[in-house]
């Protein structure tokens, strides 16, 4: 695939999932190409920059290497992303990153992610929690907010209290990761999902 029928297929797309695979790929060959999905992430109120977020997703989850020579630009955007499509796989990708740096200790991600890019990860999580996101969003930031909570003391505590303010209201899918995170917190252990 050639980069003006990939940029294509990515504006006219976005309604069908059977691209999604082809995007993929063309993307795992061409990571320069991840310049053209986080770009038009950047358009915050068009709904095509929810079928770039997803297809960023699962670039990520397939070689989430690809993302290190973009993480200031993947950064720079997690304070500015609005749409629910957007946010969830910047959430999912922030998640993936986190385990790859805490849990994994992966030489390649302690080495590119820093102090900075992990400053800008609180921030969007406390605001994805705190505005009501959906579901997947925060059980993602919970995980997410718990592994830097490793290394930041304080985020423990802010988000035991979210939590367990929004436990009694919350769905049962908040209620299950909710829960597992505080025990986690509460006990001191490893968060296991």
């Amino acid at each position: 695939m050639d980069k003006v029928t990939f940029i294509k297929i990515l504006e006219e797309g976005s309604h069908k999932l059977e691209y999604r695979d082809v995007l993929v790929k063309a993307c795992l060959e061409n990571t320069s190409w991840i310049s053209i999905l986080l770009n038009n992430m950047r358009s915050i109120h068009d709904e095509n920059s929810n079928f770039s977020a997803r297809t960023f997703e699962l670039v990520c989850k397939k070689n989430l290497a690809v993302i290190i020579p973009h993480l200031d630009t993947f950064f720079e955007l997690l304070p500015i992303v609005i749409l629910d499509g957007v946010t969830r796989p910047c959430s999912k990708i922030c998640e993936l990153l986190m385990i790859e740096y805490f849990s994994k200790c992966n030489d390649q991600f302690l080495n590119s992610i820093t102090t900075i890019h992990q400053e800008k990860i609180i921030e969007a999580g406390f605001d994805w929690m705190i505005t009501n996101k959906p579901i997947a969003i925060q059980a993602y930031t919970m995980q997410t907010l718990y592994l830097l909570g490793t290394k930041y003391d304080w985020i423990h505590k802010e988000l035991a209290l979210l939590i367990e303010k929004d436990i009694p209201t919350g769905s049962t899918g908040y209620k299950n990761r909710g829960r597992k995170v505080l025990k986690a917190i509460e006990t001191n252990t490893r968060l296991k999902l």
